[in-house]
């Protein structure tokens, strides 16, 4: 259990950084923006599409990062109206109905996503990057969900059987 520890707070900490750098870097090209717009009067054609490029990654990534943090919207309501042992059955359900379809849309979908991306040849139309490129951010995102999934499915397993062992 050591290791899972070890691997999911470094989880948190390199999305944590990853999600400070997209967002810097999201300041920076609106920064770029606006000066050469304002004092150069020619605005540099890149940033608008780099911005909204990074918008998409903090979006999607940052959805992930928020289901790790449990700032999510969740079933809490329904969770406290039962006793403990039905609310971490729930939880667990939840938990799995959520890793379901992380793995259906974000990863499966969004491997196809990015395959057609770059079958088809598309690419962004200003800076010409492949959209593919673009597009990981969903089985990536994926990925990161499903880690927590197994994170929050092992947390309240443990949970049920501590609560199962005291009742004894």
């Amino acid at each position: 259990m050591k290791f899972l520890d070890y691997f999911f707070e470094f989880r948190r900490k390199v999305l944590a950084y990853f999600l400070i750098i997209i967002v810097s870097a999201m300041v920076v090209a609106v920064f770029w923006q606006v000066l050469t717009r304002i004092a150069f009067k020619a605005p540099a054609v890149w940033t608008e599409e780099t911005s909204t490029y990074l918008l998409m990654w903090c979006g999607v990534i940052g959805a992930a990062y928020a289901y790790g943090e449990k700032a999510h919207v969740g079933m809490e309501y329904f969770a406290q109206k039962l006793n403990k042992k039905n609310g971490l059955i729930l939880e667990l359900i939840i938990t799995l109905l959520i890793a379901y379809f992380s793995f259906q849309i974000f990863i499966l979908g969004g491997i196809n996503f990015v395959q057609n991306a770059f079958i088809n040849g598309q690419t962004s139309p200003t800076m010409n990057i492949p959209t593919g490129y673009l597009y990981l951010c969903l089985p990536i995102s994926g990925f990161f969900i499903l880690t927590f999934c197994l994170e929050f499915f092992i947390e309240d397993l443990n949970s049920l059987r501590a609560l199962k062992g005291n009742s004894k």
